[in-house]
């Protein structure tokens, strides 16, 4: 059935369509917008008791109808906020999910929510969700309905601190398993789809012709001024018009998902489609996290939504400024508690200080990116993995190179692969970046240059521009019953 003339009809109608679809198939997304849109009116004392109640229930949830947080002992003292006891609770990483799936389901779900493959008889209800798997086995997730409808909430909001609100079109450069395996979308999918008003190109889909479909796509749409869309892909399609001298789509604003949006970054996106970068933060498992704003001093943290720690390497509370693990808390999901979530990413905060927008939730300065994307210096120190994106992206681009990967293989050895653009000086544009990756290093670091082809996607479909093998072999050795993905 062709839908594509929903298209046509007004922004407000689409918006209404929206909201009485998912209330038809028994979503109450409209009930936790409303619920999301009021957070935003908080004073600071406001949130900090909403906080806190929330984190209480989820706690308390937790502890009497989760065997695995059951089993811990744990018992909220009389004088004792959500907040401090929250501290007492373990760090949850992935393996433990994993290992302790059904016992984090709470009793009540449990005869019917057992393994990862487990599937709900009812029309709107819990479902299994997956990560993507990029540091490994790919780790599955419970996200009720409320979590679902909640989610989605915060996927709005994202789109309306980014310039385009519900009911404004967009180009959507995300991920499409369908259309890489030459699926039909179903029908409600493709309905609701032209009421969020998106417009798809497949991120997964990145050789020159598929780069040359979307830009046919977008100049298709001259009238449509907003992107979201996988920072890596978007990088793919600039450099494709970069290198190619192509006219440049001009956009409004694009939201940057799924990736580092590095500063050398947002300086080229910013130049190649002239439009203003939003820097979004999520996950699969843990859905929008936080934003940018238009401000942008900071990512917006929904607080109604998660409860975010940033962990030193020792547990502690890092400062305002000081870069840590990020630790976050699902909310609204008590029928599978994911508490204190190591997601496996690098944040700071920024100083508290309300900002100048007007929201009350707390900000993140950065996301620096995976845990997994540090590399170990020959001396044993780890290093952000953002000054190989600086070398090879910025200040050592000579418009050589179209593509490349780093990746450490162990202590001191390491791999950089490239797909040639141009011959001409390319020797010579190697040696300046093997010796600038040596100065960070390590002067005895051996750095192998690689030609290829291409650069091979992760099991996700992603290409990732920086892979820590030291890591992942570290992390499959003090897990031996989980088998790592290694290419």
């Amino acid at each position: 059935m062709n839908v594509d003339w929903i298209n046509s009809l007004p922004g407000p109608v689409r918006v209404a369509a929206y909201f009485a679809l998912q209330r038809a198939i028994g979503s109450h997304i409209h009930a936790r917008w409303r619920d999301l849109q009021s957070w935003t009116k908080f004073s600071p004392p406001q949130l900090e008791e909403a906080v806190e109640a929330r984190l209480g229930e989820l706690l308390e949830v937790a502890t009497q109808q989760s065997a695995h947080y059951r089993e811990l002992g744990l018992i909220r003292k009389p004088d004792e906020t959500a907040r401090e006891f929250l501290k007492r609770l373990p760090i949850l990483d992935r393996d433990t999910v994993r290992k302790d799936f059904a016992s984090l389901v709470i009793d009540s779900l449990r005869p019917e929510i057992q393994s990862p493959t487990s599937v709900s008889g009812r029309r709107y209800d819990w479902s299994i969700v997956k990560t993507g798997g990029t540091t490994g086995v790919p780790t599955a997730v419970v996200h009720d309905a409320l979590f679902r409808d909640s989610g989605r909430a915060t996927r709005l909001f994202s789109q309306q601190l980014c310039g385009f609100p519900l009911g404004t079109r967009y180009f959507r450069l995300w991920g499409s398993e369908q259309d890489l395996l030459h699926q039909q979308e179903k029908l409600d999918r493709r309905v609701l789809r032209h009421l969020l008003g998106e417009i798809p190109m497949n991120a997964f889909r990145a050789k020159e012709s598929e780069l040359a479909q979307h830009l046919k796509t977008m100049a298709n749409h001259p009238e449509v001024q907003h992107m979201m869309a996988y920072v890596d892909a978007a990088a793919s399609l600039d450099s494709f018009i970069e290198d190619r001298a192509l006219q440049r789509p001009k956009l409004k604003t694009i939201m940057a998902c799924d990736g580092t949006v590095t500063p050398e970054w947002r300086k080229i996106l910013e130049r190649v489609f002239q439009a203003e970068v939003f820097d979004k933060y999520g996950s699969r498992e843990c859905a929008d996290i936080a934003c940018e704003c238009a401000r942008h001093f900071g990512l917006h943290v929904y607080s109604p939504n998660v409860f975010v720690e940033v962990l030193d390497e020792h547990g502690g509370d890092c400062a305002p400024g000081q870069t840590g693990s990020l630790i976050v808390t699902l909310l609204n999901n008590p029928t599978f508690p994911m508490i204190r979530y190591q997601i496996g990413d690098l944040g700071t905060w920024t100083e508290q200080a309300r900002c100048p927008c007007g929201l009350p939730f707390p900000r993140l300065r950065s996301v620096e990116g995976r845990e997994d994307d540090m590399l170990m210096t020959t001396d044993g120190t780890l290093l952000s993995s953002g000054f190989i994106r600086h070398f090879a992206g910025v200040s050592l681009n000579r418009q050589l190179i179209r593509e490349w990967q780093f990746e450490q293989i162990a202590i001191g050895q390491f791999m950089f692969r490239y797909v040639p653009l141009k011959r001409e000086g390319l020797d010579e544009n190697l040696d300046l970046l093997r010796a600038a990756f040596r100065k960070a290093l390590g002067a005895s670091a051996t750095i192998e240059m690689c030609e290829v082809i291409q650069i091979p996607p992760s099991s996700t479909g992603k290409v990732r521009w920086v892979v820590n093998r030291l890591k992942e072999k570290k992390q499959s050795d003090q897990a031996p019953l989980s088998r790592r993905d290694i290419r």
